[in-house]
Order: C-alpha cells, then structure tokens, then sequence
C-alpha cells in the first residue's frame, strides 16, 4: 500500500498551492481497523493533522497506541464536525456498502475523497479510476 500513502503524499501533501506554510493540512482515514502502515507513514510529516476514524472502539485504542490521532465514529450517523474543515478523506478497501455514506460526508463538504478498493470489488459509479503506478484508486474531487 506505499502507493497509496506515495498518492497522496504528492498530489496533497506536496500541492498544498491553497495553503500558506503555516497551515496545517488535513487528512482523514475512515475504517483504518487494524491496518495502520499508510497512516502512520503519513503521520511523519510536517503541518499536517492526520485523523483516523472507525467504529470499531478497540481497533482506534490500538490506533492510539501506535500514536495516531484517532476517533469513533460510526459512517452511518457521522459526528459531521469532526470532516468539517478536512482536505482530504481517503479510505482503503472499504466495503461497498459503506462507500456511499463516505462519499455523502465528501459531498456534503466538498472535500475530495480517494479510496483503495477491495481487489476486484467495482466501487460506487461516482468515483472515477486513476491508474497509479499499474494500481487501481477511485477518486471523487
């Protein structure tokens, strides 16, 4: 998954052109469950407040503890103040299901969204493929 934290290290991070140097830049993971590598990578940089979202309590006390700023939520009844100013929401594999609801918080503030979908699974019909380094990521802007 280096690609997807490479992604977006060079089109967000790096392209900051609406932000002054003093800004920090927001990003936010929905469902990390237990797979925290991508986030963790893109923790280590500067200016940048990283938020890891899922619903389920252990896996974001476990978040917690490898140092990421992490909160419940529940994508179904989202604490909307918590997406509110956010640059970016990326979500890797997440089930269909949920993809909607995501792409809803987006919407709702025009923030875009980037997602790693299951090997195989066609997400949602709003997303549009980028080919990345031969890898398949689904973006809506």
């Amino acid at each position: 998954m280096d690609y997807v934290c490479d992604y977006i290290i060079k089109n967000y991070i790096k392209n900051k052109n609406n932000k002054k140097n003093s800004e920090s830049f927001k990003i936010i993971e929905i469902g990390i469950g237990y797979y925290f590598n991508v986030a963790k990578s893109l923790n280590n940089y500067e200016n940048l407040n990283l938020i890891v979202i899922d619903a389920n309590k252990d896996a974001i006390e476990k978040a917690k503890k490898e140092g990421l700023n992490a909160f419940v939520d529940d994508i179904f009844n989202p604490k909307l103040d918590v997406y509110k100013d956010a640059d970016l929401i990326y979500s890797i594999r997440p089930p269909r299901d949920l993809q909607p609801f995501i792409l809803d918080i987006c919407k709702k503030y025009n923030i875009p969204l980037l997602i790693k979908p299951l090997y195989g699974e066609t997400p949602i019909s709003d997303l549009k493929l980028i080919n990345y380094k031969g890898n398949a990521l689904y973006m809506w802007d």
